[in-house]
């Protein structure tokens, strides 16, 4: 039987309910079928190998085990109820009865961990592909916001993936914009475990963000060092964070509540 953690209540109250919202999701059956998409996005679209540790209704699931200590957060879609978006949430106070974060498997993270205030950690983040129009991605964001001000967490962090289908010609392109204007300074660096080599003859190549970076780097987030490679996703992972004194303006206005006025 899946266990949820037992923790504050986990909602955000909204006046009224859009087209599209996010919520934090407890039941197994939702759960287990948030965890199918997650199999369906990484394994079947991406054709990432992980491995089958549990099968639902017939089908594999994506499932390790971090999930019973997280919280599920997904976007649904109003009209069918469907998930179309989700993102697993490990808070401090639940990452210290694991006993470790996921970034830290591949990172040593301790200059971060070590400063003073509250963390919360997201991962395995993936979006059905009939919503990756920035609207699925920007509702999973404004929840995000709003709850780590609510429940006072000053930093996020987690991994953004780069493919390595191309053999990592898009991050050697990536990365020289990375350092001029999105990476973090030393004190808030980590070290990869197992560094990804860039090959600097593609250092000048034209490459686009990943969504989820592009999406990490207009909020304000700073990338804290080179990328570890993940052999199991076939990916580069980058290690990003996110101090929510710092998000952006544009989306400050949007995503947060009005301090003064609290």
């Amino acid at each position: 039987m899946l266990q949820q953690p037992n923790t504050a209540p986990h909602t955000v109250e909204l006046t009224t309910r859009p087209r599209i919202f996010a919520e934090f999701i407890h039941s197994e059956q939702e759960i287990r079928s948030a965890q199918k998409m997650r199999y369906d996005v990484f394994c079947q679209e991406y054709n990432v190998e992980l491995p089958v540790n549990m099968v639902w209704n017939g089908n594999p699931i994506d499932v390790d085990e971090l999930d019973d200590h997280c919280l599920h957060l997904v976007v649904r879609e109003q009209s069918r109820n469907e998930i179309i978006g989700y993102t697993r949430v490990l808070t401090c106070d639940l990452a210290k009865r694991f006993g470790s974060y996921y970034s830290s498997h591949e990172f040593d993270i301790s200059k971060v961990i070590s400063r003073p205030g509250r963390f919360l950690e997201i991962g395995r983040t993936c979006i059905h592909p009939d919503h990756r129009n920035g609207a699925t991605i920007a509702v999973l964001w404004a929840f995000l916001a709003r709850y780590m001000q609510d429940h006072n967490y000053q930093y996020l962090f987690g991994c953004a993936s780069v493919s390595l289908d191309d053999e990592g010609k898009t991050l050697s392109a990536l990365t020289p914009i990375i350092k001029e204007k999105y990476m973090a300074d030393e004190e808030y660096r980590v070290v990869p475990k197992v560094p990804f080599s860039l090959r600097k003859e593609w250092s000048k190549e034209k490459a686009s963000f990943p969504p989820l970076l592009k999406a990490y780097t207009r909020m304000g987030a700073r990338i804290c060092g080179d990328a570890c490679w993940d052999p199991d996703f076939n990916v580069a992972d980058l290690f990003v964070l996110l101090d929510i004194n710092n998000v952006a303006n544009r989306y400050a206005r949007h995503f947060l509540k009005d301090r003064e006025a609290a």
